[in-house]
């Protein structure tokens, strides 16, 4: 569903909840951070009322789609929302461990409205387990942990808010304090930027200007340099990634987009949209998970009017140039009568001051002798006066000069002394880096020396781990499918045909590599961004694996049909066991969501009809419900009635292994289980 659309769905609904009299909009259950945004933006701007955001956690304590509770909050508070907060999911002591993620960030009122307990089947009654006394329990806790606001989901009863009322009754609201300075937030990682904060490496590599293999991919529309730089950068140390796709010839709309996605499934980081395009800005803000930073908004006019009101529809950070039609202001007070004047603006528009930096400008010195001594003033001027953190892009000090690491790094240390919060720097300079932590120690911003002594104690060992898989097309492949590089993956694979056989490419690389992203999966590493755009890989690798076999495919490997069960419309897990089976070489028929058992039943006799071996087929059922999990129950018992006699397998939300034992039918947790699931019993099945 696009982003505009959904909003437009959700001003429906919106303009319905005022005219019937809300007195607030609660947008809850939200697993997907793009649709809460959405949700958000339409209540606000269809409407006066006040608005509580809500996300939903699973038992690893990190949404659907990976997202952390420490970047859900500080995504949901920059979007403006009366309360921010969490509801269903888990029960309430899961809950609880979300509130205290959300407290370390956010001094924001915090909502938290839990289940009664996970869900289970007592017979065909679906039971919530949590007691009166448990919830109420549980509720003191989320206030002495930071809650303003408790409640109950699914499972909660009248007895059960009564007791909670009772219990909560007279007891104190805790005030709390966030950390100082801007935040700014990825899939998963908080960055924090000012003055009380160590100072911030933000990454420039992700930039066209000088790279020609990057601008040759830009115009191909591909993304395999990006994303394997976004890596490199964050492993060399990186906090967050300028992402600047600008260069003659390319549609900057669809390919800032199309990057900063693509970058989002390799790191946690925050991005930084780094584009004089106010129409690619927006679309891209559309596109990301988190809270990213605008880079950047000048003292223009048409600046200001294009730039401001996405800050504020979209919840992003602004970084101010101080510049305007007149160009550079030569002296620093000068570059802070800009920054006042667009900071007044972005105020009055509503933009929170935490929400603002400012680029002291960095002036290069072979063309401006006095312009580095302007640049680091201007630093100290905007930390007094405004209290606003700073960055710098340093490596414009030494354009045009030899030697130009020397000056960077000089420069460097010297912004650091003057206060600078943060550089866009090369973090794979050691020089750089070494000169980073170093320069932030003397400076008084390390205490304790423990980010110094954090990173070099380790310099050792990760000299060590360099490898030589850049020239290795197996190592490149296996990589190219854990990180999701569609396009690497089927150059490799293509390249790796001239001295291996396709079924050993595959069973030799391609699999031990979906093998890792399981256990990455299953270790809280990966999550289903990164699991589908490692099984998109695989699967582009083994498409050109199929067209060199002709018909030396292997042994067949068997059927699955798949379907989300009668009264059930979701399908997102469903769908992605489907992927991952095929990627493994299974054939699936999807027969989709909502599906009535008889049309399961019959699409099996017909299979075995034709001559399909039983031993070599098998039926997947999904059930996100516990009022249609019962449905699985009845499909099993009507293939039983039919005589049919095919294995299945049960997944879902609240679905268990004890349901599963109880109605005939094997568990998994998950997709990649299902997978190992499917393969252990096809394989005993011979």
């Amino acid at each position: 569903l696009p982003f505009d659309e959904a909003v437009e769905i959700f001003k429906e609904q919106a303009r319905a909840f005022e005219e019937g009299g809300a007195d607030l909009v609660m947008v809850e259950t939200m697993s997907d951070i793009k649709e809460a945004k959405a949700a958000i933006i339409a209540v606000k701007e269809a409407t006066q009322l006040p608005v509580f955001a809500l996300a939903t956690f699973q038992e690893d304590i990190h949404t659907l789609l990976g997202m952390s509770p420490e970047a859900v909050a500080v995504t949901l508070e920059a979007m403006g929302v009366m309360a921010l907060g969490a509801n269903c999911s888990l029960g309430p002591e899961g809950l609880l461990e979300v509130a205290k993620r959300m407290v370390s960030v956010t001094s924001m009122p915090l909502v938290f409205m839990p289940n009664a307990g996970l869900p289970r089947l007592e017979g065909d009654r679906t039971v919530f387990p949590a007691t009166p006394q448990e919830m109420a329990y549980y509720a003191q806790e989320l206030v002495e942990a930071g809650a303003w606001v408790v409640g109950g989901c699914c499972g909660s009863t009248p007895t059960h808010i009564e007791k909670m009322v009772h219990t909560l009754k007279g007891l104190p609201l805790v005030k709390r304090e966030a950390p100082s300075g801007m935040k700014l937030a990825g899939r998963r990682q908080v960055v924090f930027i000012g003055k009380d904060h160590f100072p911030v490496v933000i990454g420039e590599r992700i930039n066209p200007t000088g790279k020609r293999d990057f601008q040759a991919e830009l115009r191909g529309g591909k993304t395999a340099w990006a994303r394997d730089m976004a890596r490199k950068q964050v492993q060399a140390g990186a906090n967050l990634l300028d992402v600047n796709v600008g260069m003659p010839g390319i549609d900057e709309e669809k390919l800032l987009a199309l990057i900063a996605t693509a970058v989002q499934t390799q790191v946690d980081c925050p991005l930084v949209l780094d584009s004089s395009n106010p129409m690619a800005i927006e679309k891209t803000l559309k596109q990301i998970d988190g809270k990213a930073l605008i880079n950047s908004v000048s003292g223009e006019e048409r600046s200001i009017e294009a730039l401001l009101p996405l800050a504020k529809r979209y919840g992003a950070a602004l970084l101010i140039l101080p510049l305007d039609k007149k160009g550079i202001p030569p002296t620093p007070q000068g570059r802070l009568e800009v920054t006042k004047r667009v900071v007044d603006k972005a105020l009055e528009m509503g933009i929170r001051r935490e929400d603002i930096m400012v680029d002291g400008l960095t002036m290069t010195v072979s063309a401006e002798a006095e312009g580095p001594k302007t640049t680091l003033e201007t630093v100290r001027i905007i930390n007094k006066v405004l209290g606003l953190p700073t960055v710098l892009g340093v490596s414009n000090v030494s354009f045009g000069l030899p030697s130009r690491e020397a000056v960077n790094a000089t420069f460097l240390a010297m912004a650091l002394e003057a206060g600078l919060d943060a550089a866009i720097i090369n973090p794979n300079s050691k020089r750089m880096m070494e000169t980073l932590y170093a320069g932030a120690l003397l400076a008084g911003r390390d205490p304790r020396a423990a980010k110094y002594l954090e990173v070099f104690s380790r310099e050792e060992e990760k000299e060590e781990e360099k490898t030589k898989e850049a020239h290795d097309p197996q190592k490149a492949l296996f990589n190219a499918v854990l990180y999701g590089d569609k396009e690497l993956a089927r150059e490799k694979a293509q390249e790796l045909l001239e001295e291996m056989e396709p079924l050993d490419i595959s069973n030799a690389i391609l699999i031990p590599a979906m093998e890792e992203v399981g256990r990455r999966f299953e270790s809280n590493q990966y999550f289903l961004p990164q699991v589908m755009a490692s099984a998109s890989a695989m699967q582009m690798a083994f498409s050109v694996l199929k067209k060199a076999m002709k018909g030396r495919e292997g042994p067949f490997k068997g059927t699955v049909i798949m379907a989300t069960v009668e009264g059930d419309i979701h399908d997102i897990g469903k769908n992605i066991v489907c992927t991952l089976l095929e990627n493994r070489g299974f054939r699936v028929i999807d027969l989709g969501k909502n599906v009535p058992r008889n049309q399961i039943v019959t699409k099996v006799r017909e299979l075995l009809e034709e001559g399909h071996p039983p031993g070599k087929l098998a039926v997947g059922l999904s059930a996100l419900m516990t009022t249609t999990m019962t449905e699985m129950k009845r499909v099993i018992e009507a293939l039983k009635e039919k005589g049919v006699s095919v294995f299945t397998l049960v997944g879902g939300a609240v679905v268990t292994t004890e349901y599963a034992q109880e109605i005939g039918a094997h568990y998994a947790k998950d997709a990649v289980e299902a997978v190992k699931v499917v393969e252990e019993i096809m394989k005993e099945e011979g």
